[in-house]
């Protein structure tokens, strides 16, 4: 679907970067197990930084067009946000992803993607929202299946240790 198409299907008349970044909200907090997903204010050295939307596992950076300029500007808001704001488990740097919509322009939507390509190989995932739709990757399923996984291994091990130990 082209960007236009998608902004006519999803999105009002006159919309911006608010509106886009409410939509994927909402696709997020779909997934009732996880913990809603919203803006947070980053202390750094220079000032106060808002994250459009960050949950337990990955940071989103929204931008209404994701032009080349735009792609590298959101790929700094990411490191500063990784950088300075909350870690998994206090340690591991969370997941960065950048959304918003592909130019209309077919030399410029060319460039975004060679540079979205670059940024994709070195570990920020660029998301071009009109060619996958709202259906994309969430990190944090993966993540919370893994982790209920983790939990119901160690309660199996438990209660077949301690049914050994009450037998005898």
């Amino acid at each position: 679907m082209n960007s236009l198409d998608f902004c006519d299907r999803y999105l009002p008349d006159y919309w911006a970067e608010r509106d886009l970044q409410l939509l994927i909200q909402k696709r997020l907090q779909r997934w009732w197990f996880l913990a809603a997903p919203d803006e947070v204010r980053v202390k750094t050295p220079a000032s106060t930084r808002r994250i459009d939307i960050s949950t337990w596992l990955t940071v989103y950076e929204i931008k209404k067009w994701l032009t080349r300029d735009n792609i590298f500007h959101a790929v700094a808001q990411t490191e500063l946000y990784t950088f300075y704001g909350p870690k998994l488990m206090w340690v591991f740097p969370k997941r960065r992803v950048v959304v918003g919509l592909a130019p209309t322009d077919e030399s410029e939507y060319e460039q975004a993607s060679r540079v979205a390509r670059d940024f994709r190989r070195m570990g920020v995932e660029v998301i071009f929202l009109n060619e996958v739709g709202l259906g994309f990757e969430v990190p944090e399923i993966g993540g919370a299946l893994l982790i209920a996984g983790i939990i119901i291994l160690v309660v199996a091990i438990a209660i077949y240790f301690l049914s050994g130990k009450l037998s005898l």
